[in-house]
């Protein structure tokens, strides 16, 4: 292990993602639009599009991204022994993503099969239980990207946030489905402890046990999202950042000012990745000076790259690629709200 400095370190998950591609118009598979099913026959041999087998995982996407958008990244993540690790170590190496923290267990590695089928994913995964035992007394880091972890998750959040406090570094976090699936009061010293939150609007609704009331005005929405903004920072991020899919993003900085970013418009493919897209845009041009209005534009831009391809990474951007897709999406705004 070296001891080399980042710019930026992700903790969170490696997985592979087998993406298997439904054409459209299969006659094996429909869509029961009522209870949101898609149903094939039991037994049937279901003709596929497309296989790809990638990387995924919220802490190697990230990372990923970062490494594109010209910073010095690497990755704590813990993987198994299996052939499989050997790809997500390749991948990592050929994208400039340091590997040295990288933990190896003897268990196999984590998989999803994800299935599109007119334009929608579902998802089969499979998680391996892991002890996260990661060490940080080598690492030398700028900002530190926590992102989702296993079901053994609270002793290496707590390392990460004992780190940041000794390293004086500054964290950047966005939780997981087990970080939010018990008592989100767990989450309590993180969020104290953290410059910048990344969350959707429902994760930001469950950490804040706000009660959203939806309105098909944009007015009640936003201000809806402006309180739901300001009770989720009374936890203690200092910047918040939530996106709302196709409505855009919101963003609640240090000095109480909250603003909106529209979509980019474009192609939708599949949505895998599209925060992870986000996050690391949004972020890196943070660390690059920029205002919150044009990180929103980062990330967006990002994000909206991620969906036009399958899986988590192939739509990542490097820095002058964003800079390019911003000036030629005008219809990408940024607003401050009332």
């Amino acid at each position: 292990m070296n001891s080399s400095s980042f710019d930026i370190v992700s903790i969170g998950d490696c997985v592979i993602d087998a993406f298997l591609q439904i054409h459209e118009a299969s006659i094996h598979c429909h869509v029961e639009e009522k209870n949101r099913e898609l149903c094939f026959r039991f037994g049937d041999k279901i003709p596929v599009e497309d296989c790809q087998f990638l990387l995924g995982g919220n802490g190697a996407s990230t990372a990923v991204g970062f490494s594109r958008l010209g910073f010095t990244s690497s990755i704590i993540a813990e993987i198994g022994n299996d052939e499989f690790s050997s790809k997500i170590i390749h991948t990592l190496k050929n994208e400039q993503v340091d590997t040295s923290f990288l933990v190896h267990s003897q268990s196999p590695s984590t998989f999803s099969v994800i299935i599109n089928f007119q334009k929608e994913r579902t998802i089969f995964s499979r998680h391996i239980n892991r002890n996260h035992e990661f060490d940080f007394d080598l690492l030398q880091t700028q900002w530190l990207y926590l992102t989702s972890l296993g079901e053994e998750w609270k002793k290496a959040y707590d390392k990460a946030v004992e780190f940041v406090q000794n390293s004086n570094i500054k964290l950047a976090f966005s939780p997981g489905s087990h970080q939010l699936e018990g008592d989100v009061r767990s989450l309590q010293p993180i969020l104290k402890h953290t410059d910048i939150l990344f969350v959707n609007k429902e994760e930001g609704v469950r950490i804040s046990n706000f009660k959203f009331l939806i309105s098909n005005d944009w007015e009640d929405n936003k201000k809806s999202m402006r309180e739901l903004l300001v009770e989720v920072q009374t936890l203690g991020p200092k910047i918040v950042v939530i996106t709302d899919g196709l409505k855009g993003s919101f963003v609640y900085d240090e000095l109480g000012k909250a603003y909106y970013c529209s979509i980019a418009n474009g192609p939708i493919i599949e949505r895998t990745g599209a925060g992870d897209g986000y996050a690391s845009g949004f972020l890196s041009a943070v660390i690059l000076g920029k205002p919150l209005e044009e990180a929103m534009k980062w990330g967006t831009i990002n994000a909206w790259s991620v969906v036009q391809k399958t899986g988590a990474q192939g739509g990542l951007l490097k820095r002058e690629e964003i800079e390019e897709k911003v000036i030629e999406h005008p219809e990408m705004e940024t607003v401050i709200l009332d």
